[in-house]
């Protein structure tokens, strides 16, 4: 475990300085398990990027830098405001073309009550720290466009995880629900900002997807979700909004029919719907 952003900053120059140099680079924030870890894994094996990871469990940084010598690892608590400055200081020495936040933290709030921790902790990962990125990422990218010639294949792009929960519009949904709405709507607006300078902005909204992180939810079985996929299947998904340069991704398609059909409903029927549905027991 690295315990200052100068340690952090030394490894990365070193692996960098190793890799290919023309090789586009990429960053993921929450990327050491589930589809962060499978996004990283494809840009590397796939596609042949560099890749950075950040994450804040020391055991996972330590099985990725054992498994994948060539992956740059930085440990971050995200919700700690003075270990996330000295994270986007060191990541600042690194010229790269995509970034994707993809940390998020859940509980189930229609069975548990939040306290306290639980609402900083939620309200702190899945957007505080999100939209801190998101605002050094384009500054950043702004100064790099201006110094560096990009092949228009490489271009810049800021990539966001956030929730089909947040597509939703009603007064009783959680706080997870709200905060990943409020993700996809700071997306939106970073989209239309950093349009003139060539900088690609994309948010993915998708329903359950079968990681390890769902399935200690659930008693470690998750298969009775609806429309459940695989990690892989969401980053096919994933790569082919990006391709496509799709502004909001709700996918799996059944699951975007759905919600869109909802949507369409009354708002006094969906609130009734969704409340009964949804809402925890008071």
């Amino acid at each position: 475990m690295k315990n200052s952003a100068a340690s952090m900053l030394t490894k990365a120059k070193s692996k960098n300085n190793s890799s290919k140099i023309n090789a586009p680079h990429i960053i993921v924030i929450g990327g050491t398990s589930g589809i962060g870890l499978t996004l990283i894994l494809h840009h590397l094996q796939q596609l042949g990027w560099q890749v950075s990871i950040v994450g804040n469990s020391a055991t996972k940084i330590n099985l990725i830098n054992s498994q994948y010598p060539n992956i740059v690892t930085y440990t971050c608590d995200l919700t700690n405001s003075v270990q996330m400055q000295k994270l986007l200081d060191s990541l600042s020495g690194i010229n790269f073309q995509r970034l994707i936040y993809s940390a998020g933290s859940y509980l189930n709030e229609r069975v548990h009550q939040l306290n306290q921790t639980d609402s900083d902790k939620i309200l702190a990962i899945n957007f505080q720290a999100f939209e801190q990125t998101f605002r050094w990422a384009s500054e950043h990218l702004k100064i790099q466009n201006q110094l560096l010639d990009f092949k228009i294949n490489d271009r810049p792009s800021l990539i966001c995880i956030a929730s089909i929960a947040g597509t939703m519009d009603y007064p009783y949904a959680s706080l997870y629900a709200k905060s990943k709405r409020a993700m996809i709507a700071a997306a939106s607006a970073y989209r239309a900002a950093l349009a003139p300078y060539d900088i690609q902005v994309n948010c993915m909204a998708s329903g359950y997807i079968d990681t390890q992180a769902l399935r200690d939810l659930n008693d470690g079985d998750a298969s009775h979700k609806p429309f459940i996929m695989s990690t892989q299947t969401a980053v096919e998904h994933i790569m082919q909004a990006i391709t496509d340069d799709i502004e909001l991704a709700i996918f799996p398609r059944s699951m975007r029919y759905i919600t869109r059909a909802l949507n369409q409903l009354p708002k006094p029927l969906l609130n009734w719907i969704l409340r009964s549905k949804l809402d925890k027991k008071k």
